[in-house]
């Protein structure tokens, strides 16, 4: 007896899956659609079609699963060539940060090989007449005027400063 009610059991899903209508199928795959599974949806919706090839609601629903699949891939590539870029950005930067280090390395240690030199330019070489003056060359009198000059126009632009902030606040009489 219980061979029977499994058999039994059996034919009726059998019978019941068989049952689908075309709109059964349109409904499911929709649903599925609706619940973010457009790959089951599509499978369910060819599944129809192979039983009711001729359904236009059928055949409407596949138009637009199928659009909407190309939208995702096309979506999908545009995110990935936005991905490969910023990684390639990423990588540019940080070849050219590489790339300006190396380049500060380089010029510091030529400046500490040219102060280290050989050690005969302790004394300062005073140029030859019409000969310009290197720019790294000063003598101690020229240093100390330019240090002076620099001292005195700071007082000059404290005074200015001062006057000016006594000038704005006069301003601010009662008005009542």
């Amino acid at each position: 007896m219980k061979k029977i009610t499994i058999t039994i059991a059996a034919l009726f899903f059998t019978a019941a899956s068989y049952a689908q209508t075309a709109n059964d199928y349109f409904h499911n795959s929709a649903n599925s659609y609706i619940n973010a599974d457009l790959q089951s949806a599509i499978e369910q919706v060819e599944q129809g079609l192979a039983r009711f090839p001729n359904d236009r609601k059928l055949n409407d629903l596949k138009k637009k699963l199928e659009e909407e699949q190309e939208k995702q891939q096309q979506q999908q590539n545009q995110n990935q060539q936005n991905q490969e870029q910023e990684q390639q950005d990423q990588d540019q930067q940080s070849q050219n940060d590489e790339e300006q280090q190396n380049q500060e390395q380089n010029e510091e240690e030529q400046q500490q090989d040219q102060q280290e030199g050989d050690g005969s330019e302790a004394e300062p070489q005073e140029p030859k007449d019409g000969e310009p003056l290197d720019s790294k060359e000063i003598s101690k009198e020229d240093a100390e005027k330019i240090l002076k000059a620099l001292a005195q126009k700071e007082k000059e632009l404290l005074k200015e400063f001062k006057k000016q902030k006594s000038k704005n606040s006069a301003k601010h009489d009662k008005d009542w």
